[in-house]
């Protein structure tokens, strides 16, 4: 039903965002079943990915709790669980607009997180993947890793100037840039139509 009525779907998760995630997620945790935990994965990718759901998607990127279940999801001892989570984890990474706390997560923890993309494409078959994904896939890998190697901490502005809202690099760094929404829709476009 998710998918199958996108538009109303998308509205009631956009109005009900905090109550459908915190229960959502818990499809997510260690423990439940391996086949329930894969489909709630995939379900939510591709729900993020899919235009409908844009609103829900440039919120769902902006949590820093989000970001930390799906790097933990990275580490998981099912490889299709790593590669579902990496699809809902590259989100993250792409938004040109990323909150002050999403970048310092991803900065803080850059050097754990290449060595775990890097061994996570070359796979255990000496370089061949062995998840039996496409040559998108290593593109996406490759792109996610460039740009976790030039991620950079910004001087962390004062909640006042950013109004809330998510960091901007902008020129001026004292407002959010404009057209950001539209920045993240392009980057998030271009994910949808790769994919």
């Amino acid at each position: 039903l998710l998918l199958a009525q996108k538009p109303v779907s998308a509205a009631h998760i956009s109005a009900n965002f905090d109550r459908f995630f915190s229960q959502y997620h818990t499809l997510l945790r260690p423990g439940v079943a391996y086949v329930a935990r894969r489909q709630a994965l995939r379900l939510l990718g591709d729900a993020l990915l899919d235009r409908a759901f844009m609103e829900v998607m440039l919120t769902y990127v902006t949590n820093v709790q989000f970001l930390q279940i799906h790097m933990n999801l990275l580490r998981d001892t099912s490889r299709a669980v790593q590669v579902d989570a990496f699809h809902i984890f590259k989100i993250f990474v792409a938004n040109p607009n990323k909150p002050y706390k999403v970048v310092a997560i991803l900065c803080k923890n850059r050097e754990r997180l290449l060595q775990l993309l890097h061994a996570f494409g070359h796979g255990a078959s000496g370089g061949k993947r062995s998840d039996g994904s496409s040559k998108h896939f290593q593109e996406d890998l490759t792109a996610i890793m460039d740009s976790l190697r030039v991620l950079e901490l910004p001087a962390r502005l004062p909640r006042a100037a950013t109004m809330g809202r998510p960091f901007a690099h902008s020129a001026d760094h004292g407002s959010p840039a404009a057209g950001s929404v539209s920045e993240i829709e392009e980057a998030a476009l271009k994910m949808v139509e790769a994919a």
